[in-house]
């Protein structure tokens, strides 16, 4: 039976690998990205029969449901649920020098718009024997680990605080859920040099980022409601 995933953020970076690393192990793969035309060049490059495009502007509830009408089409439930789409918009901006305006839009996407995707495509991934949501993380995100400098020491509240928001999400969510399913969890594949950070040298490749989140995504390992790095669990 196949088993259908659909990724966000995937024409480049980490999503675009894990769109890979999912493909070569048999999954139907949705695409998804906010541009057509880089949309459908990564599903090209990437060369797999079992990746289609579906265009999807997380911060957009309309474009949100137009996604899932599009993967009705094809199935009526989803296994895997990746919200990998992320904006980080104030690298280098001081918290108090930070525009109000740039900080709503960084929660827009990271928060409201996981927070939708979640909403929205939960029926599906419920009809999925073992369905999961995986939200995409980072360490700074954990309030302990970069207050005790075990995270990224980039003070950045835009980024950070929206992904801390995503990481409540992913506790709340869980919570709900409980032990029947489906089941939520947060993952940071840690630095990763990518267009997100202007590719900041020295981080994980993206291969190596991704291949964290696949692995977590697979796991026959019960994570519900909590978030992970490569070594485990690790704190709010």
């Amino acid at each position: 039976m196949t088993k259908f995933a659909f990724v966000t953020g995937a024409n480049k970076g980490i999503g675009n690998e894990i769109v890979r690393q999912l493909a070569e192990k048999s999954y139907h793969v949705f695409l998804g990205a906010r541009n057509e035309e880089l949309g459908q060049k990564a599903v090209q490059s990437l060369g797999f029969s079992n990746v289609s495009f579906v265009q999807v502007d997380i911060s957009d509830t309309q474009s949100i449901q137009n996604s899932k009408n599009k993967i009705l089409e094809v199935t009526d439930h989803l296994d895997l649920l990746i919200n990998n789409a992320g904006i980080a918009l104030d690298f280098g901006i001081l918290p108090s020098e930070l525009t109000l305006e740039t900080l709503r839009q960084e929660f827009d996407v990271n928060f409201f718009g996981t927070f939708q995707m979640i909403q929205t495509f939960l029926p599906l991934v419920k009809k999925s024997q073992g369905g999961k949501i995986v939200n995409v993380t980072t360490d700074m995100a954990s309030q302990t680990m970069f207050d005790n400098g075990q995270a990224g020491q980039l003070n950045i509240l835009g980024y950070n605080s929206s992904k801390t928001a995503v990481n409540s999400l992913t506790l709340t969510f869980g919570k709900e859920f409980g032990t029947n399913g489906p089941e939520i969890l947060g993952v940071t594949p840690g630095f990763t040099t990518t267009d997100l950070n202007g590719n900041a040298p020295g981080g994980k490749t993206t291969a190596e980022g991704a291949q964290i989140i696949v692995k977590y995504a697979l796991s026959q390992t019960n994570y519900n409601g909590k978030i992970l790095d490569k070594n485990g669990i690790i704190p709010w």
